[in-house]
């Protein structure tokens, strides 16, 4: 997906829209992009067309909570982006810095997995 159509919000679109249309864009899909955010898909292709049917308020805190640097207790400040890759990375039992990333991944609050409220 080369281009992202966000027309419909006019000339100046809410940073929420461009974050939200850029993640769509590296992710390459709408779908990907709203498993990354860990919203429906549906709901970035309503909120890109501007047509979402509800306040547009807690989404947009969602994505740019999402979007936000975030302290990891192992790399120090990183994009939420970069949280994401580095918890999806698979665990090497033979890298010390794997190892620490694993068990600080595991419990953090941005984790969709662990059970806990997000930042933000």
């Amino acid at each position: 997906m080369n281009t992202v159509d966000i027309s419909a919000w006019g000339d100046n679109p809410p940073e929420f829209i461009r974050v939200l249309a850029n993640l769509v864009k590296e992710s390459g899909s709408n779908a990907a992009a709203a498993r990354r955010l860990g919203i429906n898909r549906a709901s970035v292709s309503t909120l890109l067309a501007n047509k979402y049917p509800a306040s547009t308020d807690k989404m947009a805190q969602a994505i740019m909570a999402w979007s936000s640097l975030v302290e990891c207790p192992v790399l120090g400040a990183i994009t939420g982006d970069q949280c994401q890759t580095e918890r999806n990375k698979p665990f090497v039992g033979s890298n010390q810095m794997r190892i620490r990333l694993f068990r600080a991944c595991r419990s953090c609050p941005r984790n969709p997995e662990c059970g806990k409220s997000r930042h933000g």
